[in-house]
C-alpha cells in the first residue's frame, strides 16, 4: 500500500508531499507488516498531522486484521490481503528523540490497538539514542542527532534481538539503521 500523508498548507514553510509505504512480508515469525516514511522537516505542525495519519492507518490495519473476510472477498477484485496488527514502522522522522512528536507516535491507542515502542529504548533502556544524522558534515543540523527510528508494536518488542546504526557510510546525509528480530 502507498498512503499519501496529509500536507497542510503553510505559506512560509518549504515542504513537499510525504507518503507512508506499507508492505506485508513473509518472515520466519509469520506475516510482518512493515511501514516506512520520511516525515516533513521544516514544519512541526505538518509532522504532527502526518503522525496522526500514520496512527489512523495503523488502527485501520488492526481493525482489518481482526475482521473475518467474507466469502465474496475470496479472490478477484474484492480479495482482502492480510494486514497483521503487529508491525514495524521505520524511517526518517525528522525529529530528535526528545521531541514531542516522538511521544505522540508512542502514545497508547484509545481502541486497544497494539501501540508502538521505540526499538532503541527496548534494547537500550535509559541510554541516549545513537546519532543518525550529522555524524558526517551536513548543512542542516548543528550537532549529531537521532532523526531515524525503528518502532515496533508491543508484540514484536519481545522479538527484538539487535538494533544498530551504520556510522561509517557516507552514502547519505543520514546513517542506515537496522533491527534484527528473532
Amino acid at each position: 500500500w502507498r498512503h499519501l500523508l496529509p500536507w497542510p498548507a503553510e505559506p512560509d514553510a518549504p515542504s513537499m508531499q510525504r507518503i507512508l509505504v506499507e508492505a506485508v512480508v513473509t518472515a520466519d515469525l509469520g506475516p510482518l507488516r512493515v511501514m516506512t516514511t520520511h516525515l516533513e522537516y521544516y514544519s512541526q505542525r505538518q509532522r504532527e498531522t502526518q503522525i496522526d495519519a500514520i496512527r489512523r492507518l495503523h488502527a485501520e490495519a488492526c481493525a482489518m486484521s481482526a475482521r473475518r473476510p467474507l466469502a465474496e472477498e475470496a479472490g478477484g477484485a474484492f480479495e482482502v490481503f492480510p494486514r497483521p496488527a503487529e508491525a514495524l514502522l521505520c524511517g526518517d522522522m525528522n525529529f530528535p528523540s526528545t521531541a514531542p512528536e516522538r511521544l505522540q507516535l508512542l502514545a497508547s491507542f484509545a481502541g486497544g490497538e497494539p501501540g508502538f515502542r521505540d526499538a532503541w529504548d527496548v534494547l537500550h533502556p535509559g541510554e541516549p539514542h545513537v546519532p543518525t544524522v550529522g555524524i558526517h558534515p551536513v548543512g542542516f543540523v548543528d550537532q549529531p542527532e537521532c532523526f531515524d527510528f525503528v518502532f515496533v508494536t508491543k508484540g514484536l518488542a519481545g522479538r527484538l534481538k539487535a538494533h544498530g546504526v551504520d556510522a561509517a557510510t557516507e552514502a547519505s546525509d543520514h546513517q542506515p539503521v537496522w533491527v534484527e528480530l528473532a
